[in-house]
Order: C-alpha cells, then sequence, then structure tokens
C-alpha cells in the first residue's frame, strides 16, 4: 500500500470559507487594554479618606461633567496652615484651585460673568483634616468670580459605610 495523495478539488468546486482569527484577536486585546485604562483613569478623581459619619444623606447621582470633585487630606503636619486639594488626582493650593474652578465654571455659565455656574462641587474631607481647610475651599467656591451653583459634602453612612453626598444651596 502506498502513500495516499491528498485529493484536490475540480475549480467548479465550493470550498469552505477558511477565516484567519488573527485580526479578531488584535481587536479583542486592544479592547481589553482599552477598558483597564478608562476604569483606572475613572478612579483618580477620588483619593483615598476616612470620610466623616452622618446619619442622614442621599447617594450622588451627577453628571460628571457638571461637579468637580474636591478632596482635602489630612495634613501630614498639625501646623500646617493651608490645605491639601486634590481634584482628579493633581494636588491644588487655594490659588490655583481658584483658578481650576474658575476655568470650569466659565465653561458652564448660562449668561455673562457673575451669574452662576451650572457646575457645583463635592466636598470630601477627611474626617480628621482640620474645619478652617474645608472652610477655605468653601470661601474658594463661594468667590463672586466663580460663583458655583451648590456644594455638596461627602459623608458615609454609619451603616453600611456608603459615601453619601449631602447638598447645601
Amino acid at each position: 500500500m502506498g502513500k495516499k495523495r491528498p485529493r484536490i478539488k475540480p475549480p467548479g468546486e465550493n470550498r469552505a470559507a477558511e477565516f484567519d482569527m488573527t485580526p479578531m484577536i488584535d481587536v479583542t486585546f486592544q479592547l481589553i487594554v482599552f477598558f483597564l485604562v478608562a476604569n483606572d483613569l475613572s478612579r483618580k478623581e477620588i483619593v483615598d479618606l476616612k470620610l466623616p459619619q452622618a446619619e442622614h444623606g442621599a447617594e450622588d447621582k451627577a453628571s460628571e461633567d457638571i461637579r468637580v470633585i474636591l478632596n482635602i487630606k489630612k495634613p501630614a503636619d498639625p501646623n500646617q496652615r493651608l490645605p491639601t486639594i486634590f481634584v482628579r488626582g493633581k494636588e491644588f493650593d487655594v490659588k490655583q484651585l481658584s483658578r481650576e474652578l474658575q476655568t470650569k465654571a466659565d465653561l458652564k455659565r448660562e449668561a455673562g460673568p457673575g451669574s452662576p455656574s451650572a457646575v457645583f462641587a463635592l466636598i470630601r474631607a477627611d474626617k480628621d483634616a482640620p474645619w478652617q481647610h474645608v472652610q477655605y475651599v468653601m470661601q474658594v467656591c463661594a468667590d463672586p468670580k466663580i460663583a458655583l451653583y451648590k456644594l455638596q459634602f461627602a459623608t458615609t453612612k454609619s451603616a453600611d459605610g456608603k459615601a453619601t453626598a449631602v447638598g447645601q444651596k
């Protein structure tokens, strides 16, 4: 018995369609990388803080384009006069924060200068941060040149530990 020769199909006979999976695998890996990076970027707004507890509050469901999250960390030095503020993972001092908020507020201002902006601030302050640091940030937000729509304060519920935001108008 000799070797079997592969059967060669005549030119008119249908062949099964061949499919190259390499581009499909490439696209799948690129989508995985995209979602990993996008997920990491969305968490940069939140700094790890010990938030104060509140008995009452409402879950924050605000749109990201009109809300600015201001994180106030507990100072390493108890004698530190000015707050350490983080916005989108970037550290700001009070003057830089004022410029940043004014830029964001101007983008969503309905009328001319001096009118309130549609932007509001969610203040997330460490429970061990001095109250004066929160006060500095509130004063920046209340500046007539900035005129934010409202302020909210992030807290945790004592029972389940979920973050809530209590509004102040």
